[in-house]
């Protein structure tokens, strides 16, 4: 009897990033798409979904062969178990809920203020001066980028 050769993570991965990417351009090919001009609901899922197989097939083809991989570990640290982050986890949390509740009360630049500055909070090695650069910076580049260039029907402030 034949048995298939095991799948190494990286395959594996790869094939659910081509499976889901196919799922998701399928979907999207459901809507109108439009141009590049006049997008159609269904232009962003689409390319979605072809870039989701483009890096599935990228993971694929440069994943190594199962049995092969390198075991590393990406944290700091010397690779024991440790639990979870309680505090950048409870940090990015936090930042998306504050963003959704000054982003209604606030407008945009509040809003992106408080939650890039609470989720940078996250890192252990990230001070309240550099969180509080950061989340400066950003506010620029939003305010840049999205009231300026794209007009986002987002207020910039909003009392109440």
């Amino acid at each position: 009897m034949l048995r298939p050769k095991a799948l190494g993570k990286d395959h594996s991965g790869a094939l659910l990033l081509l499976a889901l990417g196919a799922g998701v351009l399928a979907l999207g090919l459901g809507y109108k798409t439009g141009s590049l001009n006049h997008m159609g609901a269904g232009f962003i899922p689409v390319v979605l979904g072809a870039l989701m197989m483009a890096v599935g097939v990228a993971i694929g083809v440069t994943a190594a062969p199962a049995g092969q991989e390198t075991i590393s570990h990406p944290l700091p640290g010397d690779g024991s178990k440790r639990g979870p982050e309680w505090r950048g986890w409870l940090c990015i949390l936090g930042g998306v809920v504050a963003f959704v509740v000054l982003g209604q009360y606030g407008g945009l630049m509040p809003a992106t203020f408080a939650s890039v500055f609470v989720s940078a909070l996250g890192d252990r090695n990230s001070s309240v001066k550099s969180s509080a650069l950061l989340a400066a910076a950003l506010m620029v580049f939003c305010l840049i980028v999205f009231h300026y260039g794209l007009s986002l029907q987002l207020p910039l402030f909003r009392w109440g």
